[in-house]
């Protein structure tokens, strides 16, 4: 059996879900079945923490607001990075992640660019200048994603200030970390606990 479906959205799939799948999968968009479960996942975690969606009537997709960002015990971005103006390129094909890490950043002095697929952010890394990619390593697989550092790799090479490219993934497999070692990801953060706190701690200590 092939593991691939083709998701349309219509008014009764989105309504069944919230209201929140729109944001997480673009309209006719090929996703593997367990990408698709992986973003379900992520659905029933955000309703799961919103107690206010119990017994209601289902929001539709435009009036639904996205989760906000984890929370930082830090008293002052500025003070806690003390970091100069950054631009950053984020890649995930989860649209609460892209959306998360996009605000997070902002609050740190960041200029953000997102992407949800590897074709988009390719083409977004060519034609603006940016000190840090973080990319996610399935996206939808790991295939894709290592095709894309690689790539995003060999054209910053050619930049006269190339660009720190870092890879975030829920994988703990040494092997996918080794191998984006040597494709030449500065760092690899897995998703577990506080992961995006990680995230910021090694970026910090970027040289």
């Amino acid at each position: 059996m092939v593991d691939k479906i083709n998701v349309e959205l219509d008014e009764s799939f989105l309504k069944k879900f919230f209201g929140l799948t729109e944001k997480i999968i673009p309209k006719g968009q090929e996703i593997t079945l367990s990408m698709l479960r992986r973003q379900l996942d992520e659905i029933e975690g955000i309703l799961a923490e919103d107690k206010s969606f119990a017994g209601q009537t289902p929001t539709p997709a435009s009036q639904t607001k996205m989760p906000p960002p984890p929370s930082f015990d830090y008293d002052s971005p500025d003070d806690e990075f003390n970091l100069p103006k950054k631009s950053i390129l984020i890649i995930d094909d989860l649209g609460v992640i892209t959306y998360q890490l996009s605000v997070l950043f902002k609050q740190y002095n960041f200029d953000v660019t997102t992407s949800k697929e590897i074709y988009d952010a390719i083409e977004k890394f060519k034609k603006e200048s940016f000190d840090l990619v973080v990319l996610d390593l399935f996206i939808p697989t790991e295939r894709e994603g290592f095709i894309l550092l690689e790539e995003l790799k060999k054209i910053s090479s050619g930049k006269q200030n190339p660009t720190k490219i870092g890879v975030m993934s829920a994988s703990s497999k040494k092997e996918h970390k080794q191998m984006c070692k040597m494709k030449g990801a500065e760092f690899y953060v897995e998703k577990i606990d506080d992961w995006q706190k990680e995230l910021f701690g090694v970026i910090k200590n970027l040289k």
